[in-house]
């Protein structure tokens, strides 16, 4: 383990830390948000939804305009902005008892933390350029290290005080941007040094990574129809993938599955992806050797977690679906902001991944609705025949998007040739 973590970059194991701190403030807040509007602001759960679903949409629109701030803005200030919008609202939380300035907090630190969004990947495309899925999923599993740490404190939290949680978010956010500032400039200059001598560095990468040595040269601009393929898969996969957080966890119980029972399928889905990296790391050099590969092995393995909830009634094979869904899961979010980090162009880089957060954010606003929509309409086990055929569809998506990349690839030849 410990000669794993040190084949990293120092900049990589840096932004890892920063990943985990900054994702367990985060979930002190986001798994308690429901129950303080309820039970504390005295407003019903279909109140707390919609404030939910307009809290998703700020984030969406967060994550593409901080990512072109950290284009075209700077990355620093991009960083510094958002984590003191972040830092400053998340106090306010903590002492507000107003309905309407909390709708306006909620909408507000869905902006200012979809703005942060897009920042530890494309740092992690910009500090270690040819580290492919290796980086990005360290950051990955880094931010799910801190969902878990964070869900836990923010119950202790929530046990002495509410305002806690918020104030323990805000606490959380300083330390990361104190680490940012402190490090992340030395970091950044150390990144465009080796850019500018990439032969330095690049013996050390490939044998990090592990890729298969296919890795294509970026594009000079950005290849628009790969990657509104690459977020078509990446929105399907996510509508699937959140009918476990909505219709799913009622079907539970009126199947007489106790939300006890639930919860501990949250818990096996952290510590698959906590402990079970070996595993997945198995699957990849067997399976799925490419990023593409890789994509398509979780898209058709949602589509299996789906299957087996349609035949199942009885706990177990809700432990199954959740295993299997886990394991796609570690497939394909690392994987998509990898391939687009592929063809991402030089200064593009918060964009692009921006991008890929908000499409994230659009499928976790579309699942709830879509999904209520179908269970209403054709019950659960139509839902679930309806969801692995769309799993399917994003297959084609992730299949057919480097079609558009190789025609880029060919239009320098044929200028040539002409």
């Amino acid at each position: 383990m410990r000669q794993k973590w040190e084949s990293y970059p120092s900049s990589i194991r840096l932004l890892a830390i920063a990943a985990v701190i900054f994702s367990t403030g985060m979930a002190c807040i986001w798994p308690l948000v429901t129950i303080y509007i309820h039970n504390h602001l005295g407003k019903p759960l279909t109140v707390a939804g919609f404030l939910l679903l307009l809290n998703q949409g700020a984030f969406l629109i967060g994550s593409i305009v901080g990512g072109m701030m950290f284009d075209r803005w700077g990355k620093m200030r991009t960083i510094i902005v958002g984590s003191i919008g972040v830092i400053l609202i998340s106090l306010g939380l903590g002492v507000t008892q107003d309905f309407t300035i909390y709708v306006v907090l909620l909408l507000l630190n869905g902006l200012f933390y979809g703005s942060l969004s897009p920042v530890m990947n494309a740092l992690a495309v910009v500090l270690w350029p040819d580290g492919g899925r290796k980086g990005i999923n360290l950051i990955y599993v880094s931010l799910n290290v801190g969902v878990a740490a964070g869900s836990a404190l923010g119950g202790f939290l929530a046990s002495v005080s509410f305002a806690w949680t918020f104030f323990g978010n805000a606490i959380s956010q300083v330390i990361v941007l104190a680490m940012f500032m402190l490090i992340l400039p030395r970091q950044l200059k150390k990144a465009e040094q080796q850019r500018q001598n990439p032969t330095a560095g690049q013996s050390m990468s490939e044998e990090a990574t592990g890729d298969v040595p296919q890795q294509p040269q970026q594009e000079s601009k950005v290849v628009w129809g790969a990657l509104l393929l690459l977020c078509g898969g990446l929105l399907i996969s996510w509508i699937v993938y959140v009918q476990w957080t909505t219709v799913l966890s009622t079907y539970m119980q009126s199947l007489g599955i106790s939300l006890r029972q639930y919860s501990l399928l949250w818990t096996l889905n952290g510590g698959l992806i906590l402990f079970g990296q070996p595993l997945i790391a198995w699957v990849i050099r067997r399976f799925a050797r490419t990023l593409k590969a890789q994509m398509l092995l979780g898209a058709y393995i949602f589509a299996l977690s789906m299957l087996i909830l349609s035949q199942s009634t009885v706990y177990a094979g809700f432990v199954a679906g959740m295993f299997i869904m886990t394991l796609g899961e570690m497939l394909v979010w690392p994987a998509v902001p990898a391939v687009a980090a592929q063809f991402t162009p030089e200064g593009r880089e918060g964009f692009i991944q921006g991008l890929i957060a908000g499409t994230g954010s659009a499928g976790r606003m579309l699942g709830p609705l879509l999904g209520a929509f179908i269970f209403q309409s054709i019950h659960a086990q139509g839902l679930l025949f309806v969801m692995a055929g769309l799993c399917l569809l994003s297959v084609a998506f992730f299949a057919f998007h480097t079609s558009f990349r190789k025609r880029r690839h060919q239009v320098p030849v044929q200028n040539q040739a002409s």
